[in-house]
């Protein structure tokens, strides 16, 4: 029966590079609440109100988002036969990773008193 492992990923090092950068993120989002104020603009997508605030701490989900997407790539990655597949869910997880950063230092720099 042929076991899982994380070494028979092509781009694995993505994945990995991807959950470290997210790690960083959500230390770096938890150290940025002492510079925020109480509430922050987080969800841009709704009308344009006191429904996009959310409390500061909340600076940390796009990058546990990122690493939940991260985490279920890599099992697809795992789980799958076609290397192109694999190698698509490897830049997957990077551009997310890519979004989560530019979103969440974009606020922090917005609404952050230096």
């Amino acid at each position: 029966m042929n076991k899982f492992h994380l070494e028979k990923l092509p781009l694995r090092h993505l994945f990995i590079i991807s959950l470290i950068i997210n790690g960083v993120l959500v230390l770096s989002g938890l150290l940025a609440k002492f510079i925020l104020p109480p509430e922050i603009p987080l969800y841009y997508g709704l009308p344009k109100n006191e429904d996009q605030l959310a409390k500061s701490i909340y600076i940390i989900l796009p990058a546990l988002i990122s690493i939940l997407i991260t985490i279920t790539n890599t099992v697809l990655s795992i789980i799958s036969t076609s290397i192109y597949l694999k190698k698509t869910l490897a830049f997957a997880s990077i551009s997310i990773t890519i979004l989560s950063i530019v979103a969440t230092y974009k606020i922090i720099f917005l609404v952050g008193s230096f």
